[in-house]
């Protein structure tokens, strides 16, 4: 029996290609040991088949209702995604808690690895609920306890096509993973996050992680050179003076003589010069590369630009960059020194919302490439479009800015770039006096924001920038919703329902009642009017850009105090 592991246990998870029979047991592998199958742990396991109808039925049916023709509604969302090259029918992840050294069969730790994957399996539709689980199981008739966890994922559209669909970059990004650099995408943030995840359970377990796949770094092909030439010159020049010994005295020049009377001092100095390379290249080959947490992309990549101009490998991944240990007091340093704008926007986000608000103004990707170069940037063509902020250094991928930022994501945005504001005047057909003015409001906003004289002001600062996710808008929205809702029609009905919940919660207030529904209800109306107040001035966008230059005047006024303050003198 194997030692219990102190030192802490690796974590595994990775994907898999999910083959359910072997996962149910339906066909078992050599390395399965049948007389211990009936321990396996079987969570839910459902017929893939009759899943998509219960995740995605009722979403089909919805659609296939709104068309006018048959053959654009959808028969079997199943054979249609098992049919596309696009999108998998499912996907797999196998979870892992050490390995057969320290959690196999008969170790101190199998009971433990059990015990904390069965924590992890319990939690997971919780912490993903777009990830919809129809098979999952724990295998204990191998050599070391692991989960296989078989998933649709399932993401949310907007006005067109399917309510639901299948899409795993669209349910991750709906859980908050996004992928904003290039070092990680939605499916690498998610499963560091997983990791991490797992790293809680080993703590509560009084463990730790390990990882045990080290990151070495790859000397390049000319160090190699250099330290073999070298070598090879000091075998010559040995070889040489050897050579020269064999002459008669009388025939070796002055050089000659020098030369073999100083063998032992040139070939001492020669192999101490090649002992040191050498020493320097064992220093790097046997590095071991230790991982630094940094949650800042951009300090990130400010840690890793440092090192590379120090001719320093790493290895950046997700929110960890991996250093060579012997340069890990370089890297701190150069962390040191970056000094973040907290709250100004990263160069990524500020061309991401430069895109989002060009895709309300142009006709085609050209179009908005050309008009992204008027506003200074450079663009460059190939198999992928790259573009640089007139205050960057580097070219950045389109394709690396998101998904949403794919040349087809955004020739599709820009074909459906007027369906806000197209919806917005058919309603504004049919409404009333008082919610004309809102829907009026809201017209100037995506007006101002087109025009880049309004900065967007997302709702969900996680997504990108579109109609639906501005704040202001949303506001606007609500106070419809308000209207609507309390059947007002005039700035009289708005006043008149604020005074009759005043009267109402001071009636049920002396009667010892609590009026929490008719407090919230006061609350909207308050909102409302002081909306509405704002709307009726005339003035509404150009006071929202008055408060925007004022709060950018402060920042600025901010940062330069901050920046010409006395430094403070340390005492000696």
């Amino acid at each position: 029996m194997s030692e219990k592991n102190t030192n802490g246990l690796s974590v595994s998870f990775r994907v898999d290609s999910g083959y359910l029979d072997h996962n149910n047991r339906v066909i078992t592998a050599h390395n399965v040991d049948v007389s211990r199958t009936g321990d396996n742990i079987t969570y839910t396991k459902i017929d893939l088949r009759d899943f998509y109808q219960q995740v995605f039925g009722e979403a089909i049916m919805e659609y296939n209702l709104k068309q006018d023709r048959p053959d654009r509604e959808i028969h079997d969302y199943y054979e249609q995604v098992k049919k596309s090259k696009k999108v998998k029918l499912f996907y797999e992840v196998v979870v892992q808690f050490g390995d057969l050294h320290d959690c196999g069969v008969g170790s101190d730790n199998w009971q433990t690895a059990q015990t904390m994957l069965d924590e992890y399996m319990r939690e997971f539709e919780r912490r993903n609920p777009n990830l919809k689980v129809f098979n999952a199981v724990m295998h204990l008739d191998e050599s070391t306890p692991h989960l296989h966890i078989d998933f649709v994922p399932v993401a949310h559209k907007g006005q067109r096509g399917l309510s639901l669909k299948n899409s795993m970059s669209g349910a991750l990004r709906e859980q908050g993973f996004s992928s904003s650099n290039k070092m990680q995408n939605e499916w690498t943030a998610w499963s560091e996050s997983e990791r991490s995840v797992m790293e809680q359970i080993l703590l509560k377990h009084s463990l730790r992680r390990e990882d045990k796949n080290v990151h070495r770094p790859h000397l390049s092909v000319d160090d190699y050179k250099r330290a073999a030439q070298e070598a090879e010159s000091i075998r010559k020049i040995n070889a040489h003076i050897n050579e020269l010994k064999k002459k008669p005295a009388e025939e070796l020049t002055t050089e000659e003589s020098t030369l073999i009377n100083n063998q032992n001092d040139v070939m001492r100095e020669k192999v101490t010069e090649l002992r040191q390379q050498f020493e320097d290249m064992s220093k790097k080959v046997g590095a071991d590369f230790v991982p630094v947490n940094i949650y800042s992309p951009d300090k990130l990549q400010y840690i890793a630009d440092g090192l590379a101009r120090a001719k320093i490998p790493c290895v950046a991944e997700s929110n960890t960059l991996y250093v060579p240990d012997y340069a890990l007091k370089t890297a701190q340093a150069i962390a040191s020194h970056y000094k973040p704008d907290e709250k100004a926007p990263t160069i990524r986000e500020m061309i991401k919302l430069d895109i989002d608000r060009l895709v309300y103004r142009t006709e085609t990707l050209d179009d908005l490439l050309l008009r992204l170069q008027e506003r200074g940037y450079d663009v460059k063509y190939g198999k992928y479009i790259s573009v640089k902020h007139p205050n960057a250094e580097r070219f950045v991928r389109l394709k690396n800015l998101g998904d949403e930022y794919l040349p087809k994501n955004l020739e599709q945005r820009i074909a459906e770039r007027d369906m806000f504001t197209d919806c917005v005047r058919e309603k504004f057909k049919s409404a009333t006096i008082l919610e004309k003015r809102f829907h009026i409001t809201i017209l100037n906003i995506t007006t101002a924001v087109k025009q880049f004289r309004l900065e967007p002001k997302k709702t969900d600062k996680r997504r990108y920038y579109f109609f639906q996710n501005d704040a202001r808008i949303n506001y606007l929205s609500e106070q419809l919703a308000t209207i609507g809702e309390f059947g007002l029609t005039s700035r009289d009905s708005i006043f008149a329902k604020a005074q009759e919940l005043q009267h109402t919660i001071h009636q049920m207030r002396s009667q010892g009642e609590k009026p929490e529904e008719q407090e919230k209800a006061l609350k909207r109306i308050n909102t409302l009017i002081k909306a509405y107040e704002e709307i009726v001035e005339g003035n509404y966008i150009d006071n929202l850009i008055k408060a925007q230059q004022e709060e950018k005047q402060t920042a600025e006024q901010n940062a330069n105090a901050h920046k010409n303050a006395p430094k403070k003198v340390q005492k000696r």
